[in-house]
């Protein structure tokens, strides 16, 4: 019997609907249904009565109903009464595959604010195991199914060049650039993946010449001039050091709805917190287009 396997069950008693508990939850009716038959069969006894396209709970389901009300009533205030010490030191483990810069500028002013908050930051575009992280940053996607899902904002992505490149102020077609050096984040990311689709679709396989998994160095490349970048509008400009300007290729526009995604179940504490603050600082701030 699985805490998850409950959840299902109590919200589907209290909806009476199967999907409306896979809607709140982003995964399939079937799923929902499934693990409330195990649960069922783990307990030897039936909760729901079933008709097509409709359930009705059963006295036993109302039975256990009733009582998970008074259970998970006391597991959120003892989530809470958690999530209100101020010293909470469990690790936040973070999946970032968009925005890098922008969550770690956030990291760094939520540490300034809660000095014991330790982070461990993944940036892996090949990892699975999604379980393994507390809040996974990433394009709006359907690969996290059963997780609560935030929208922080847009991001447009552009080729970018040095702001005294004899390239800048012009009008391109994307197979004009067919000849040009590129550089990349990762081949394998969000980013990389539109870039090799734009560019297959445009008759050409493109030049890379380097692939860097540091922001500071793949914006120090394009600044030299030896190769173009590709990326989102706030990756460039994160530093003001270093002047990037998008070139206007008229037949790549693309922009990604940056989402975050969390588990229900580990949204209390410090972990709360730090999605609260994401959801204050880049939402209402706008720090996303």
């Amino acid at each position: 019997m699985e805490l998850l396997q409950l959840r299902y069950f109590y919200d589907s008693a209290n909806y009476l609907s199967i999907s409306k508990t896979a809607e709140k939850y982003k995964v399939p009716s079937t799923s929902v249904s499934a693990s409330i038959r195990r649960l069922e069969e783990e307990l030897g006894c039936k909760l729901f009565d079933r008709s097509p396209n409709r359930i009705t709970l059963n006295d036993k389901g109302k039975a256990m109903r009733d009582s998970l009300t008074l259970i998970f009533d006391e597991m959120d205030r003892m989530l809470q009464t958690v999530s209100d010490i101020a010293d909470d030191t469990k690790e936040i483990k973070i999946l970032v595959r968009a925005i890098r810069s922008l969550i770690t500028d956030q990291i760094i002013q939520f540490k300034n604010k809660y000095t014991h908050t330790r982070f461990q930051l993944v940036a892996d575009f090949k990892e699975t195991h999604f379980d393994d992280y507390d809040i996974i940053i990433d394009t709006e996607s359907e690969s996290y199914i059963g997780y609560e899902s935030l929208k922080l904002g847009k991001q447009r992505i552009f080729f970018y060049v040095p702001a005294e490149s004899s390239l800048y102020s012009r009008k391109y077609r994307l197979e004009q650039l067919s000849q040009m050096p590129f550089v990349l984040m990762s081949q394998q990311g969000n980013h990389g993946k539109i870039f090799s689709t734009a560019c297959k679709n445009a008759g050409f396989t493109p030049n890379i010449v380097a692939q860097v998994n540091d922001s500071a160095c793949f914006r120090k490349i394009i600044s030299s001039g030896i190769a173009i970048g590709v990326t989102g509008e706030y990756a460039a400009s994160v530093d003001s050091n270093i002047h990037l300007v998008p070139l206007n290729v008229t037949d790549f526009k693309f922009e990604q709805n940056i989402c975050m995604y969390y588990k229900k179940e580990y949204n209390h504490g410090n972990v709360a917190n730090f999605i609260s603050f994401l959801r204050e600082n880049i939402t209402k701030d706008n720090l996303l287009t």
